[in-house]
């Protein structure tokens, strides 16, 4: 019973959430040189979306178990940084360089990613 119990503190939500909450809309990886999805059919679902926010250059990732890449893209759609993400990391610092509106992409190796505005 104890086991259950302590296991069980390791998978909840945090309790704090640092900055600005991301909200996240799925995306399908295209297929560069075709132009298609990666795969012919896609799963039914999309994943459900990383818990994540942002307070000021700091984006912390909340239970994310899994590598990600990410990156970020200026207004006109340009790629400005791009940084991999190892699996249980809890913050990334973004340079401070940066400044202004960005569309941060998260990546998985997965057909989908994850796309969400920020403000540096």
């Amino acid at each position: 019973m104890l086991c259950v119990m302590s296991l069980s503190a390791f998978s909840q939500r945090p309790e704090v959430v640092h900055g600005t909450a991301i909200e996240w809309q799925v995306h399908i990886v295209l297929n560069p040189i075709k132009g298609g999805p990666l795969f012919p059919k896609s799963p039914a679902l999309p994943p459900e979306a990383p818990e994540a926010s942002i307070d000021d250059h700091t984006l912390y990732l909340y239970g994310v178990d899994y590598d990600l890449t990410l990156c970020l893209l200026d207004e006109d759609g340009e790629e400005v940084y791009t940084v991999f993400i190892p699996a249980n990391t809890a913050s990334v610092v973004l340079p401070a360089t940066l400044t202004g509106d960005y569309e941060l992409q998260l990546y998985t190796d997965g057909i989908y990613y994850f796309a969400g505005w920020v403000e540096l």
